[in-house]
């Protein structure tokens, strides 16, 4: 028992054909780890926008998905959500300053990664931003992540136990598949998405639909 109640998430349908892609998931797959009974609802763009007028007249300051209702109160933004989830739960926060600073700037450091991948593949997406993308941004931000696990001697972002900004990596790995992940070429990160999956919820959730 998660000890929340009358949880609810709301994000958009961003592709009908991958349901997974944006960052609603990252809440979903915290939620789901957490083995937390939550309702989610997802809007297409017409529907959002009737959504958001209605958190306007609710005094919702530039409301933006993914956000949630946690037994009758909103709470938004997608970094912040996965923080208050950490501290109601009472795990996958760091345990020390150290540690908090240190999942802040990685959740910043995946944040600005998903925008170059943004930009690549939809916002401003030309031969040559991809071409530049592919061979030089996308290897050395995988290079990065598989030392930054390294760092830590693994499996996960602070080693053995995992925070709320793994939930972020795994689903920033997932949306972006440029580079094919080998035990021979990213151990670290191989390692990483293995014990991630091997989680016994997460090995539940990522065998379903996903829908």
């Amino acid at each position: 028992m998660s000890g929340l109640k009358n949880v609810k998430l709301y994000y958009t349908i961003f592709m009908k054909d991958r349901p997974t892609m944006g960052r609603g998931e990252n809440i979903r797959l915290l939620l789901e780890d957490a083995g937390v009974d939550f309702e989610y609802i997802r809007f297409t763009p017409e529907q959002w926008t009737e959504e958001k007028q209605k958190l306007l007249t609710q005094n919702v300051r530039e409301p933006t998905v993914p956000y949630m209702f946690i037994d009758g109160k909103y709470y938004g933004k997608n970094m912040p959500l996965l923080r208050v989830l950490s501290r109601k739960l009472g795990k996958y926060d760091g345990e020390n300053e150290d540690e908090v600073h240190l999942l802040d700037a990685y959740t910043d450091m995946i944040n600005d990664w998903g925008t170059k991948w943004g930009n690549a593949y939809f916002h401003n997406h030309t031969e040559e931003n991809m071409k530049t993308y592919k061979e030089v941004t996308c290897p050395a931000i995988f290079k990065t992540w598989d030392a930054i696990i390294s760092d830590s001697n693994g499996p996960f972002l602070l080693g053995e136990r995992i925070s709320y900004a793994d939930f972020v990596l795994f689903h920033m790995l997932e949306d972006d598949p440029t580079v094919k992940i080998t035990v021979e070429t990213h151990p670290n990160l191989y390692n990483f998405m293995e014990a991630f999956k091997n989680r016994p919820n997460m090995r539940k959730y990522l065998t379903s639909d996903r829908l």
